[in-house]
């Protein structure tokens, strides 16, 4: 049987800046969940951390990053809004703006499901929209038991998830991978240019690496060496 094509995913996160794990979720829940598309989604001002680099810069990584993919999008929703971002909120405005029919599914990775107890209003997010978890490698994952009883009677294969347009619950596997927006802002910052880019191969595409070196973003050390 077919799967079918349908429903649009959101990937919400700062993105600072976006790199290969980012694109491998995207691409694992579109081939997993047999998503129409996935729209990478910036967080504005995320509660959640204290600095981000200004969003007209991350949203130019973004934009170069999601080329690689044509099922791949970007939703501004989130930049456009001023102060703190909740995901709630932003679940609640783009199922505002979409009607109550078109399957909307929010993809998150395992160390956000483990601390989903700490998301402002988490329990309401199933009204707007399916959840889809990403598993690495298919390792399990879990959460809080608060989270684990209140998942339990929503979990649904995943190949079945956009048959509702809210509501349920799917976990999905993708490949494991070491990046880590993090660690690239740290080794940039503390590595001459050429040996950060050595131990950052694979991590972004040309395109962001490139970009990122043009802007000298996250203290890229370019006074001792070139590329």
């Amino acid at each position: 049987m077919t799967q079918d094509i349908r429903g649009i995913g959101i990937l919400g996160g700062t993105f600072d800046p976006v790199h290969a794990g980012h694109v491998a979720i995207a691409r694992a829940a579109a081939d997993s969940l047999g998503l129409a598309s996935v729209r990478f989604m910036p967080a504005g001002s995320p509660w959640q951390k204290d600095e981000v680099t200004p969003a007209v810069r991350r949203l130019a990584m973004l934009e170069l990053a999601v080329k690689c993919d044509p099922r791949f999008g970007i939703d501004r929703t989130e930049l456009l809004r001023e102060g703190p971002t909740y995901t709630i909120e932003t679940l609640a405005q783009l199922r505002e703006g979409m009607g109550g029919s078109i399957p909307l599914v929010l993809i998150m990775g395992g160390d956000q499901w483990a601390n989903l107890h700490t998301w402002v209003r988490w329990r309401e997010l199933v009204e707007y929209a399916d959840l889809a978890v990403a598993s690495r490698s298919g390792a399990p994952i879990r959460s809080t038991p608060d989270v684990e009883r209140w998942a339990e009677r929503r979990i649904a294969p995943a190949e079945s998830l956009t048959e509702e347009p809210s509501g349920r619950i799917a976990f999905f596997s993708m490949p494991a991978h070491r990046a880590s927006s993090s660690l690239i802002r740290r080794t940039l910052a503390l590595e001459p240019l050429p040996r950060a880019m050595q131990l950052l191969e694979g991590w972004m595409t040309a395109d962001v690496a490139e970009y990122i070196v043009s802007e000298e973003i996250y203290g890229v050390r370019r006074a001792r060496s070139t590329l």
